[in-house]
């Protein structure tokens, strides 16, 4: 068992040293937001955080509370109920902090606008630090951009 364990571990090595090296002294958190419209972004984000895209190699992982994110990413349409939840996402953040809309949706309504139950994107709203265009965006330019903010 242990020889075993020793052949498996020399055989690793190099792979595990090439993945540290590619990853920055610091990760990013993402903490995901999404706040309507088709969920047709919300399909593209689970399937970059499947593991197929080589996400951890860039340096991003994903959070489970805002308080430590580093990037809060708005996916969908801004629905008047979701404005005020994606807010106090915003400032339990700690700084730096960066904002990207992922999807037309979220950048700026996309075919949804501003109606009674809508705002519209976040364009006019907020200041952003990345923009993800495409309806919906595919899993290598949400990797792209995100890689781009670690860097």
């Amino acid at each position: 068992m242990v020889l075993m364990r020793a052949v498996l571990d020399a055989a690793f090595a190099a792979r595990r040293k090439a993945a540290v090296s590619r990853c920055p002294a610091r990760a990013m958190g993402v903490f995901a937001v999404a706040t309507g419209g088709c969920e047709g972004c919300a399909v593209e984000l689970a399937a970059l955080r499947g593991g197929a895209w080589g996400l951890e190699g860039t340096g991003v992982v994903w959070v489970d509370a805002p308080q430590d994110a580093d990037i809060l990413l708005v996916v969908g349409v801004l629905t008047r109920t979701m404005a005020p939840v994606l807010e106090r996402a915003w400032h339990a953040m700690a700084g730096p902090k960066a904002l990207v809309a992922l999807g037309d949706c979220a950048i700026d309504g996309g075919p949804f606008g501003e109606t009674y139950a809508t705002l519209g994107g976040l364009e006019g709203r907020a200041v952003t630090d990345a923009r993800i265009p495409g309806c919906p965006p595919e899993p290598e330019a949400i990797r792209d951009i995100l890689a781009r903010l670690v860097t």
